[in-house]
C-alpha cells in the first residue's frame, strides 16, 4: 500500500454503519477541536497547522497516518482514526480513535470502524505483525471495545497515561496478525505484494 495510491483512491473500507475514507479538506475545522488525533507527535489543534500537515502529506504516509470514520449513508464525518509505529523495535502499529460527539458514542461505531481499519492495515501492509492499543485503565468503554474486536489485553502499563500531573496506568491490548488471519479462517501470510484500496 503506497501513500500515493491511497491518496488517489481515497475509500479505504466500508462496513454496516460507518465507512473508513482519506481525510478531506472539509473534515479540518472539525478535526481541530480535537488535537493528537490526526498526528501523534503533535497536537494539530491550530488549524492553519493542521492545514499545512494536510497540505504536505495528505496526514498519509507509509508508516503512519490518520482517516476520516463517517457515516456509511450520510457521509457525515464522525470522527477519526489514526496509526503510527508503536516502537522502532517492535513489527507493529499502534491505533488510536475517537468519536467528536458524545451523542454518536455507544452506538458501535468506534467498533466496527476499528475492526474495518485493523482488517485494512493487515490486509494491506503485508510485513507487519501486530497492531497494539494502549489504554488507560480507567477507561472501560474503551478497553471493552478493544476486546469486542478481537484484540487480547497483554499486560499493565504504570504511569503511562498521556497527559499532564500523575499519569494513570493503562491496559495494553494486542491482535497479532496470527489472530487475524485465524479470525478469517485463513491460513498465515509471510508476506506478498500490498493492497491497493479500491477507488
Amino acid at each position: 500500500m503506497s501513500d500515493h495510491s491511497l491518496r488517489r483512491a481515497g475509500s479505504v473500507a466500508s462496513g454496516d454503519h460507518v465507512a473508513i475514507r482519506l481525510i478531506k479538506a472539509a473534515d479540518l475545522p472539525q478535526i481541530a477541536g480535537f488535537p493528537f488525533t490526526a498526528s501523534i507527535i503533535e497536537p494539530l489543534s491550530d488549524l492553519h497547522a493542521l492545514t499545512r500537515a494536510f497540505e504536505s502529506t495528505g496526514l498519509w504516509a507509509e508508516t503512519s497516518g490518520a482517516v476520516a470514520i463517517v457515516d456509511a449513508q450520510s457521509e457525515r464525518l464522525l470522527g477519526t482514526l489514526q496509526f503510527y509505529r508503536s516502537a522502532p523495535c517492535i513489527h507493529g502499529f499502534e491505533l488510536g480513535y475517537i468519536i467528536h460527539d458524545a451523542a454518536d458514542r455507544g452506538k458501535g461505531m468506534a467498533s466496527e470502524a476499528v475492526r474495518l481499519f485493523s482488517d485494512y492495515l493487515f490486509d494491506s501492509l503485508p510485513d507487519f505483525y501486530r497492531l497494539q492499543l494502549i489504554i488507560e485503565a480507567w477507561n472501560v468503554p474503551s478497553w471493552k471495545l478493544a476486546e469486542r474486536c478481537g484484540f487480547v489485553r497483554e499486560g499493565l502499563l504504570r504511569s503511562a497515561g498521556f497527559g499532564t500531573g500523575d499519569p494513570a496506568d493503562c491496559f495494553i491490548y494486542c491482535r497479532t496478525r496470527k489472530d487475524w488471519h485465524e479470525a478469517r479462517h485463513s491460513p498465515v501470510s509471510m508476506g506478498g505484494a500490498p493492497k491497493t484500496p479500491n477507488p
